[in-house]
């Protein structure tokens, strides 16, 4: 692993059950051997603050967006940060019909993934979550910056790697 700009330190984040979802990110990503960079920087909580306060090329950020579906299932969906998600297409693709998928408020982001608006991860921390990439997420070269849990720290890697690290299902959901 490298970081790039400063110490992976938790002093910015309340302890407990953030900065532990953090944390088990980063083990997630250390133990599967995939090469990764972890950056460090101000706090970034959308693709626009990212435009004006990071170095990344915002054609190459994956945002991800919680979903919850009416039986309760969480879905994870990644896809490139200036494109927007197409609902219909995304409940096909989950299995359920529009009406029955719903993004996931501040709160329950907070509650059910353990982490802040703006820093949710492609990578579920839980066995019940299941991860969708957009086809378009695969057209990013070299690699991609997506989140990993906290608004100050952002995970670069090839996207095949981010497929297999999540064992997400790529299929095409964006406008």
């Amino acid at each position: 692993m490298r970081l790039l700009s400063e110490e992976m330190g938790d002093d910015t984040l309340d302890l407990g059950k953030r900065a532990s979802a953090f944390r088990r990110m980063v083990e997630i990503v250390e133990l599967s051997g995939v090469p990764f960079i972890l950056h460090a920087h101000a706090a970034t909580r959308t693709v626009e603050d990212a435009a004006q306060n990071l170095s990344f090329d915002v054609a190459r950020i994956v945002k991800t967006v919680a979903f919850r579906t009416r039986n309760g299932g969480l879905v994870l969906a990644a896809l490139r940060g200036t494109r927007r998600v197409d609902y219909p297409r995304l409940a096909a693709l989950v299995g359920v019909n529009r009406r029955d998928l719903t993004s996931l408020s501040p709160e329950e982001v907070r509650e059910l993934l353990g982490v802040e608006p703006g820093s949710v991860s492609p990578l579920p921390l839980r066995e019940d979550i299941a991860v969708l990439i957009d086809d378009d997420v695969m057209t990013i070269l070299p690699t991609i910056y997506c989140g990993i849990g906290r608004p100050d720290r952002t995970l670069e890697m090839a996207p095949d790697d981010l497929v297999r690290l999540t064992g997400g299902r790529v299929g095409g959901f964006s406008r």
